[in-house]
Parts: structure tokens; C-alpha cells; sequence
């Protein structure tokens, strides 16, 4: 029996995460990488029950206009926020959207928020939208939220918690920030989940100072047993040792084990050797030689969390030690896995 898996996809800098339970899926956020079409068809995706983009920004966005024109794997709903943007990706997303509106009888939905889709389920795995609320979008990405803080579409950035028969299993934080992060704490929404893909792709959110502290109160809010960044090697400078300090601060007593899909520059300015690692094969960094953790499958079946924790020990624990020494996640590689593992358990 199929019992379904989490797939965070190595795409180099972007995020795309699939659900996939037997040939239907859904799809959070796609960017313009020829990896997300091939792993789709890898996986023999017959079916998008939704596709969800959690904002506007191309790395987020160009990959689901193939998506919405491929007659052969319909997609049954689209969610997105408005945006003022001019972009040519948002321009001929809209131009997909609106044919396979025509064509294949696609529902596109003109909101993503917590009240939008109120009910989003397959095979026993939800999604749930925390961020934004309806009058943040009511305010559009150039106005002001009722606090007074101008708003974008970082701030509108979607942020999205899978949750699998109960058990929190990944927040897909996008690219929110700080206005999006007080947001959910002022009201109360439990943000905890056994993954977080961190947003920005570990990138700049303000000074170097509210950089850390941003991560530290994130991940601390989050309590999660992996924390991940999905990045391009060389793009924007990411992961940043500040955001890495920060979510190292947090959690001291149960640090979280800390990935990134491709190899930084800020670890190694030089690619290692190659190394024999059971790497998954769809991973945008593979052929180059750039993965680190490369892409991540999650089971959604009894164990799968300890197993991709047990996993990510033996080839991307051990691979960093021995390849990378000046990692930025180095250091707590060693003594944090056995205690991970242990609390899968």
C-alpha cells in the first residue's frame, strides 16, 4: 500500500515541496527549474489535487506555468494572493492560470490565507495555511496591514504546516520575515513542526543583529528536529552565518539537526570530490556535484521521521565531517543526531 511522502525538492535556490500519496499530488510552490517537471513524471503524477504559491517572487512561481499547461496532468486547484507585480513570470502564470481555468475546468482560487482553502486534504495529510490573514491581503502587497506596517509580498508570503494523521510534520516558511512571525505569535498559532524549511533560503531579513534573533525566535517557536534551507549554490550568499548562529542559539538543549539541499559557498568555496552517498537522484544539484543534503523524502508511515533522520546522519552527517571541515553547520552535527533519533522514537 502506498502510504504517501513528503518530497522537499532540491531546486536550487527556490522551494517546491510535493505531497504525493499513489498518482495525485499536491504542489507548494514550483520554480522555473526543469527538476520539477522530471520528478512529476518520475513519479507518475497523473493528478495535481491542488497547487498552492505562497507568493509571487519567480523562484516560487515560473515552474507551475508549465504545471498549469500540461493538459496530461490537470491540476484541480490553484491558490494564490494577488500581486501588482509586472513581472513576466507573474504575467504568463496568469495567462496559464486563466487557460486552464478554460480548458481543463482548473478552479483558481484569488487567496491563499488562513481562511483559503479552509479544508485541504489527501489520503489522510493536510495542509494548513497559517499566514496571512484575510485583511492582511485585503491591504494588497503595497498597502499597510492595521498595525501600520507596510506590506509586500515577502509579508504576505504564505507560510504552510503539513500535518499527517495529527502529527505536525513541516512548515514551509516561504519567504516570511519578521512582520509575519510576530503576526502568528501575537495570535497564538502554533507554528511547531518535526521540519522547518527555512525562509529566505536562509537569506538577509534585516541587520545582522535581527537576523539572528529572528532565527533564534523562529526555530525556538517551531521546536523542529530538522531545520533546512533550500538553496542554489552561490545564490544571494545563503545560507547566512548569522541565520545559522541564530537557529543554533535556539533550542540548546535540543538543537535541531541543520541541512542545506546544495552546497554553500560560505562553507566551501571549493566543491568536494565526489563521494559514494544514496542521494536522491531527482535533486537539481546532483549532476554538478552541489548537493549536500540534496532532496529530502519524508515517508508519511510509521518511523519515516526516524528514518530520514537516520538517513540524513549517514549521508550528510558523516559527509560533511569528513568533506566539508568548515561548514557552518559543523559543529553540531555529531552530538545532536543521536539525541534526534533517540526522540523519534
Amino acid at each position: 500500500m502506498d502510504c504517501g511522502e513528503i518530497i522537499i525538492l532540491d531546486v536550487g535556490h527556490g522551494n517546491c515541496t510535493i505531497i504525493k500519496h499513489g498518482e495525485e499530488a499536491i504542489i507548494i510552490d514550483a520554480p522555473g527549474r526543469p527538476i520539477v517537471a522530471k520528478v512529476l513524471d518520475d513519479l507518475k503524477i497523473k493528478s495535481i489535487r491542488a497547487l498552492l504559491i505562497s507568493h509571487a517572487d519567480s523562484d516560487h512561481l515560473s515552474g507551475a506555468i508549465p504545471i498549469l499547461m500540461n493538459a496530461d496532468r490537470p491540476v484541480q486547484q490553484v491558490y494564490v494572493n494577488p500581486d501588482k507585480r509586472k513581472t513576466d513570470s507573474w504575467h504568463q502564470f496568469r495567462i496559464a492560470a486563466g487557460d486552464a481555468r478554460r480548458l481543463q475546468g482548473t478552479k483558481v482560487h484569488p487567496a491563499l490565507t488562513v481562511d483559503s482553502p479552509q479544508q485541504l486534504a489527501i489520503c489522510g495529510t493536510t495542509v494548513h495555511v497559517l499566514h496571512p490573514t484575510p485583511e492582511i491581503c485585503l491591504a494588497t502587497n503595497d498597502g499597510a496591514h492595521t498595525d501600520g506596517v507596510k506590506l509586500d509580498a515577502n509579508s504576505m508570503s504564505a507560510v504552510v504546516l503539513i500535518e499527517h494523521d495529527g502529527e505536525r510534520l513541516c512548515l514551509l516558511a516561504a519567504d516570511s520575515g519578521r512582520h509575519s512571525l510576530n503576526i502568528m505569535m501575537n495570535e497564538n498559532v502554533d507554528i511547531s513542526a518535526h521540519v522547518l524549511v527555512f525562509p529566505h533560503h536562509g537569506g538577509h531579513i534585516g541587520g545582522t543583529s535581527d537576523n539572528r534573533e529572528f532565527a533564534k525566535e523562529l526555530v525556538s517557536a517551531v521546536r523542529p528536529k530538522l531545520v533546512l534551507f533550500s538553496l542554489g549554490r552561490g545564490a544571494h550568499g545563503t545560507p547566512r552565518p548569522d541565520i545559522i548562529a541564530g537557529a543554533r542559539d535556539a533550542l540548546v538543549d535540543n538543537a535541531p539537526y541543520i541541512a542545506c539541499t546544495q552546497i554553500s559557498k560560505n562553507c566551501s568555496e571549493a566543491l568536494p570530490g565526489k563521494t559514494d552517498r544514496p542521494l536522491v537522484k531527482n535533486s537539481d544539484g546532483l549532476a554538478k556535484n552541489q548537493c549536500c543534503a540534496g532532496t529530502i523524502i519524508l515517508p508519511l508511515s510509521k518511523g519515516g521521521l526516524e528514518s530520514i533522520m537516520t538517513d540524513l546522519n549517514e549521508h550528510h552527517g558523516k559527509f560533511v565531517l569528513s568533506e566539508v571541515p568548515n561548514a557552518l553547520c559543523r559543529r553540531q552535527i555529531a552530538p545532536v543526531i543521536s539525541k534526534l533519533i533517540a526522540t523519534t522514537n
